[in-house]
């Protein structure tokens, strides 16, 4: 019989899973005001905010023993975290640039 999860790696796997959402969330809005004021310091805290991601993802995967395919999920999601808020932002300038354009040719008539 296994033995029961002791109550700080769940409170633990609970923390860590927070601090992944937070500072997932922080990346992606720091790199997003950092390409819309063109800030450099934006830049660097949404850098900062990914390294916490990453640390946050390497103690849960520690705490929580992911290991073998369950590593590779982790690596895919680091991946995943680090691409999805650029292409967003790419994706949302592609989206109202061609509607800012249509707009001036439709109403140019």
């Amino acid at each position: 019989m296994l033995d029961p999860v002791a109550i700080h790696e769940i409170a633990g796997a609970a923390l860590l899973g927070g601090a992944i959402i937070l500072f997932g969330a922080c990346y992606a809005l720091f790199l997003a005001l950092s390409r819309l004021h063109g800030s450099a310091l934006f830049s660097r805290i949404s850098l900062a905010c990914y390294v916490a991601l990453a640390v946050s993802v390497g103690g849960l995967t520690v705490l929580l023993n992911l290991w073998g395919w369950w590593l590779a999920l982790v690596c895919a999601l680091l991946a995943g975290y680090f691409v999805a808020p650029r292409f967003i932002w790419r994706l949302s300038e592609a989206v109202h640039g061609s509607a800012s354009s249509s707009d001036v040719e439709g109403h140019g008539g």
